[in-house]
């Protein structure tokens, strides 16, 4: 009886050991490719040609970049001081002709108004200083005047944009930065001229950037914000900022491996700028990746999990 256990014992050994070492190769291989990060059947994206052309996707290759981090501040759109004029009378009479209304574009040197001098018994001109636009006017013909504001006329062809800075900011805003004022659609690339402080009640500097109105594309008195540049990191490796989907928590960037194949990549993410996001891990250099409208893919991926799951 002893005798034939152990022939039994032996000959199980030859037969299923070798079996079971298979299987525990396989269970390795799938315990190691899941920790390399190998890739699996339910991160891929394959669309037919036609789908594709729909689709609109665009393209780009990872690779280095200098991330440009910025920092937003919000602030007003105000006229230069010295650009604003308020015109008085220079004796007291009464106005004969007043020849501008709220609103005109005017040339330096033209005739406001014509106002009859109480003193001389002559009439003098009251004229513009400078070219500029009718902002403000308070005469008529035939009303009395002395010393009072008549006219003021602006000069918006030169703003600022006065963008405030609070303390936690104020190491990182310097003199001569550059500087993108937005408002709406528009924009304006400038440089911070100056830091001057605030009111005694305001605890804030203000950064003053010149915007050349010229072209007459902006509105003096609007709030505006102003993207400042504050460094510019190089990395090894970085992807457009519109590239980046989440799926379960986790960021990934849809690799094209093949000409209609796509692979959610997981990836860990470094230093975040304005246009590019640095990568340490998940995705290598010159990998072609999905950047615009790479959030098509996500949907179709999502989808295809809850088919799945049914």
């Amino acid at each position: 009886m002893n005798f034939v256990n152990a022939t039994e014992k032996q000959f199980a050994l030859r037969v299923f050991a070798p079996l079971a070492f298979f299987i525990l190769g396989l269970l390795v291989g799938s315990s190691q490719a899941m920790a390399s990060g190998e890739h699996h059947e339910d991160s891929i994206v394959e669309l037919s040609d036609e789908a594709q052309s729909r689709a609109t996707l665009s393209t780009a290759v990872a690779g280095p970049q200098k991330i440009v981090q910025q920092m937003t501040l919000y602030g007003r759109l105000l006229p230069e001081p010295t650009a604003v004029s308020h015109i008085r009378a220079r004796y007291p009479g009464v106005v004969s002709r007043v020849n501008v209304h709220i609103g005109d574009e005017v040339k330096e040197g033209q005739v406001l108004a014509t106002v009859h001098s109480n003193e001389s018994l002559q009439e003098y001109q009251l004229r513009a200083p400078f070219a500029g636009m009718v902002t403000a006017k308070h005469a008529g013909p035939g009303e009395f005047v002395s010393n009072q504001k008549l006219f003021s006329v602006a000069d918006f062809s030169r703003l600022w944009a006065d963008l405030q800075v609070f303390p936690a900011r104020m190491a990182s805003v310097k003199k001569g930065q550059r500087v993108q004022i937005r408002a709406g659609d528009q924009s304006y690339n400038g440089t911070v001229r100056s830091l001057v402080p605030g009111d005694e009640s305001s605890p804030y500097l203000r950064a003053r950037v010149q915007v050349d109105n010229s072209d007459d594309r902006w509105v003096p008195g609007i709030f505006v914000e102003g993207r400042i540049i504050v460094a510019k990191v190089p990395v090894k490796v970085a992807v457009d900022n519109r590239a980046l989907q989440e799926l379960d928590g986790q960021p990934v960037v849809f690799v094209q491996t093949a000409r209609n194949r796509f692979e959610a990549r997981p990836v860990q993410l470094g230093a975040k700028g304005a246009a590019f996001t640095e990568i340490h891990a998940g995705i290598e250099t010159d990998a072609r990746y999905v950047v615009e409208n790479s959030y098509l893919l996500k949907a179709d991926l999502k989808k295809s999990a809850a088919g799945h799951a049914h």
